[in-house]
């Protein structure tokens, strides 16, 4: 059973550590375009075992190919670059935080667009995670609320999270008709695509393609196309097949609190008390929205 949860702590330390790699890269590479050369990598790692499953499936996954591309631009695409958009304004605490939201606006929009039915347990989960989100991103001060004087990143970060509530409701109808790791390089392959196309017109023609590839900056690039992106799903998958979903879904709570403990040692960022307060009720918030929904099924991995 160890085997079980050190598979899902590495996966949590691991998907937290993208915060950090993408928080120093994008302070030498354009969000679209770290975004491209993380699915680049994660295309290229994934070719090593996955290209027979694709192979086999790809009739199929080409007749479903809408499907697909919406996951791969909700989830390839726009969620890593939205990501990484962010950190450009906001700290790697504040972005984690506002991740752990997903849960809840994934519910939100299950109720919007599949009329799915909600305990009233769950929908004040909804009202208290959002108002911790609120609290975070107005540092708790209602005269930032007044005057909607909003962190940019925060709001972007916002953007993310309602982009990967997408992809999570776009695999909860689709995924199960294709294999995982086939699929995933499918969506890759497309993604990467689309990024190219979006990088060159929204960076490289305007600003050029100019790169200082320090050490640092490569270890980060490295870091987020392998061991977010393709480590951390593999470790994610075997510990849910090892001790279940709903076990495994508890540990995504504590991305914000590994996040924090990175942010502290590599980028010397310090929890603020609106951050210490605004994601504890963000946390019990989302505690409350998933009590009943992990008894059903388990929650998505971020990646």
């Amino acid at each position: 059973m160890w085997k079980a949860y050190a598979f899902v702590m590495l996966a949590i330390i691991l998907f937290s550590g993208n915060f950090i790699a993408g928080k120093v890269a994008t302070e030498e590479i354009a969000p679209f375009t770290l975004a491209w050369f993380r699915t680049l990598i994660a295309l290229l790692v994934l070719l090593v075992f996955a290209r027979q499953e694709f192979k086999y499936a790809r009739p199929l996954m080409l007749k479903n190919w809408k499907a697909l591309y919406g996951m791969a631009l909700t989830g390839v695409v726009l969620f890593p670059a939205l990501v990484y958009t962010s950190l450009n304004y906001t700290t790697t605490i504040n972005a984690s935080i506002v991740e752990a939201l997903t849960p809840s606006v994934a519910m939100v929009l299950s109720f919007l667009f599949l009329r799915e039915r909600f305990s009233g347990l769950q929908v004040m989960g909804v009202v208290l995670s959002f108002s911790g989100v609120l609290y975070i991103i107005t540092q708790g001060s209602l005269e930032v609320l007044l005057e909607l004087g909003f962190n940019i990143g925060d709001l972007i970060m916002l953007t993310a999270v309602i982009s990967w509530a997408f992809y999570s409701l776009l695999v909860n109808n689709h995924g199960s008709k294709f294999p995982m790791y086939g699929s995933l390089l499918f969506m890759l392959a497309m993604g990467n695509g689309t990024l190219l196309v979006l990088s060159a017109i929204l960076e490289w023609i305007p600003g050029g393609f100019d790169i200082n590839w320090s050490a640092k900056v490569v270890w980060s690039v490295l870091y987020t196309g392998v061991f977010p992106a393709v480590i951390a799903l593999l470790a994610w998958n075997q510990a849910v097949a090892m001790i279940g979903p709903s076990k495994a879904s508890v540990f995504l709570n504590l991305i914000p609190v590994v996040t924090a403990i990175m942010a502290f040692f590599f980028l010397g960022e310090a929890m603020t008390s609106s951050q210490l307060l605004g994601g504890a009720l963000v946390l019990g918030g989302v505690y409350m929205t998933t009590r009943k929904q992990r008894q059903r099924k388990g929650e998505k991995a971020i990646p």
